[in-house]
């Protein structure tokens, strides 16, 4: 509570007063503005708290010098602190001379009995602090030269002292001396405090203006990744389209040569090739489509309501002669406890493309004699499981976070001689998470892989 009391206080303040036109930037020198503000703030709240019981004292024991000379000290403070038309350097002098003022006067008047010689000592402190280590030892140096003279006055009995009549004059010198020595070492440990602080602060500001920068740099860097990545997905859209287009032509005059020489085995064979070849080229370019959409955010889900069944189903069937062309068992295991549960709301074209690239992929890295099985299993009607498990060639460990990354393949060095454009399990991904689920995978090279994802059953509900 207090904390926020002078915080406060110290925010009104600095509105109030004015006191520097410094900047933060200019580093020490604002610091030390702002520090001579909260001394001079905090100095009149306190002598003010001082000030009355000093003062009921002073007129109880009769002692009204003193009364006379803490008031003029207080009055002094408070017009330093209230009056705006003065500069900041001409506050730090005054405020300075009228401590040193009233800090020799009770030093001289009541002696070691007041508080004068705390006064210099304290004042000393905070002349390092808010003026620097050169005016912190003047003001030591005041104080020495203030001390002999109060030495010679004793010793040569120029002057009578009452307050110092008890002391011998060798006493003295040694309880001044010490007294010089210990604010000397007060004033270079604050100052050397101060030079590390501010050392401190200024390699802060040179780290803090380099991450600055660099945060520039990145964000500029940002900016141009972004972009670049509109441009690609721009260029792959566009080049995709513009292949198509033509394989569209070159796959319809296909179909066309084949009512020509039908009775030409070598004919039929290479009208075959050209048109397998320009199907499976037409997959990729459509892949690579699908891709440079998912990138630019340009997907959308379309709901419909679909037996999942007939689709699983359609797809085994359109899969089953790719399986028995490399001699593969080929299963498909479903486990729907009722019709009912074969009724979902999804996207069917997305659903029917994950299954497809799953269960291809699963097909291209199984060896002759293997198995690949699909699985789906329906959970009270929220959502389904699919299983795509192979025997196959397997993926090491150390690919599991790169393998549905884009255009990537962890044949990398071609040993298989296996072909593809590596997209079919970054698009399976990107559409599981459309269709609300998610895809993982577990291998073991050389043993086979499983692919596992699921997929909510009512998109309608989200």
């Amino acid at each position: 509570m207090l904390k926020r009391l002078w915080e406060r206080c110290q925010e009104w303040y600095v509105n109030y007063s004015e006191f520097s036109k410094r900047s933060e930037e200019e580093g020490l020198p604002y610091f030390r503005d702002k520090l001579f503000g909260s001394i001079l703030l905090l100095t009149n709240i306190l002598g003010l708290v001082s000030y009355v019981p000093s003062a009921v004292l002073s007129i109880y024991t009769g002692e009204l010098f003193v009364l006379y000379i803490d008031t003029f000290a207080v009055l002094v403070l408070l017009f330093l602190a209230f009056y705006k038309g003065m500069s900041l350097g001409l506050r730090k002098k005054i405020f300075s001379i009228n401590i040193f003022i009233l800090s020799f006067v009770l030093f001289l008047y009541l002696g070691f009995r007041g508080n004068g010689a705390t006064l210099l000592f304290m004042l000393n402190i905070m002349i390092t602090l808010y003026s620097g280590r050169e005016k912190g030892l003047k003001a030591v140096l005041i104080n020495a030269i203030f001390y002999a003279l109060l030495i010679i006055c004793i010793y040569f009995e120029l002057a009578n002292i009452p307050s110092f009549g008890m002391y011998q004059v060798e006493v003295l010198f040694v309880i001044l001396l010490n007294n010089i020595l210990f604010n000397l070492l007060i004033v270079f440990a604050v100052s050397f405090l101060i030079d590390h602080l501010h050392r401190a602060l200024l390699k802060g500001n040179k780290l803090q203006l380099e991450l600055i920068e660099k945060h520039k740099n990145v964000l500029k860097e940002k900016e141009r990744a972004e972009l670049s990545d509109k441009l690609k997905a721009a260029f792959l859209a566009n080049i995709s389209h513009e292949i198509r287009t033509p394989m569209y032509g070159i796959l319809g005059c296909a179909e066309f040569l084949k009512s020509y020489n039908t009775g030409e085995k070598d004919y039929l064979e290479y009208v075959e090739i050209i048109e397998s070849n320009g199907k499976l080229l037409l997959q990729v370019v459509s892949d690579i489509l699908e891709v440079s959409k998912i990138d630019a955010g340009l997907i959308s889900v379309d709901t419909t309501t679909f037996n999942i069944n007939e689709i699983i189903n359609e797809i085994y069937i359109s899969l089953l002669p790719l399986a028995k062309e490399k001699g593969l068992f080929f299963l498909n295991n479903n486990n729907f406890m009722n019709e009912h549960d074969t009724i979902i709301n999804s996207d069917k074209d997305k659903l029917t493309s994950i299954l497809k690239h799953l269960l291809k992929n699963a097909i291209k890295y199984t060896n002759k004699g293997g198995h690949v099985a699909l699985k789906c299993i329906s959970h009270n009607n929220d959502y389904l499981e699919f299983y795509i498990v192979d025997t196959g060639i397997g993926i090491p460990e150390d690919y599991f976070k790169h393998i549905f990354d884009p255009f990537y393949q962890v044949d990398i060095q071609n040993k298989k001689a296996l072909h593809g454009s590596g997209i079919g399990l970054a698009i399976a991904k990107a559409y599981t998470e459309l269709l609300g689920g998610e895809l993982s995978l577990e291998s073991r090279e050389g043993v086979g892989s499983t692919f596992w994802f699921a997929i909510k059953t009512n998109l309608n509900e989200n």
